[in-house]
């Protein structure tokens, strides 16, 4: 096997990690630990739902918990949402992307170009959500005398923006190998 071919299957299993970490990022609640005595402080309701996109609302959009959700975040929290979103998009059609060209046995190195580009467009989209995130998080808290801090499903997401960055590296080398022919 070509050497282009051992790291276009290493990039597969990278990109596949982040696309696994952003969607659980995306999907569970704790992108921060607010306290109760912080939530009455600020009158945020934060007992029901502390993540980014309530799973119940994906197939529904019925019941208190849903009703008007998009329209109820703040501009900076549906830039996050909308970044995660795409950068999973973009992260499952590199690596279906990925898989349909390592069965390609003539021409590859023509057609494995795209690979650094999608590794690219995903981390500049979960480093503009883990960046606003963050810095809209660091104003929240600012303020308050809390103990307060950023939740493990915000973690999962730097998690993913590093896998993402290092399938940028890969997909870079990848095409360097493939373009050489080894």
């Amino acid at each position: 096997m070509c050497l282009s071919g051992l790291t276009q299957i290493l990039y597969g299993l990278i990109m596949a990690g982040s696309a696994i970490l952003t969607a659980v990022a995306l999907f569970t609640p704790s992108w921060n630990t607010v306290e109760n005595n912080v939530k009455d402080i600020t009158h945020i309701n934060t007992s029901e739902w502390n993540g980014l996109m309530p799973w119940s609302c994906i197939g529904h959009s019925q019941g208190t918990q849903c009703q008007d959700w998009w329209a109820n975040l703040p501009g900076w929290m549906k830039c996050v949402v909308v970044c995660m979103i795409l950068s999973l998009i973009v992260q499952i059609f590199a690596v279906v992307y990925n898989f349909l060209t390592c069965l390609a046995c003539c021409c590859k190195k023509y057609i494995i170009h795209p690979l650094t580009l999608f590794a690219v467009i995903s981390t500049i989209l979960l480093l503009i959500a883990v960046i606003v995130y963050a810095a809209e998080w660091n104003q929240f808290t600012n303020g308050i005398n809390t103990n307060s801090q950023l939740g493990y499903s915000f973690w999962l997401a730097v998690g993913a923006l590093i896998l993402s960055a290092a399938d940028v590296i890969l997909g870079a080398l990848t095409v360097c190998l493939g373009e050489h022919c080894c």
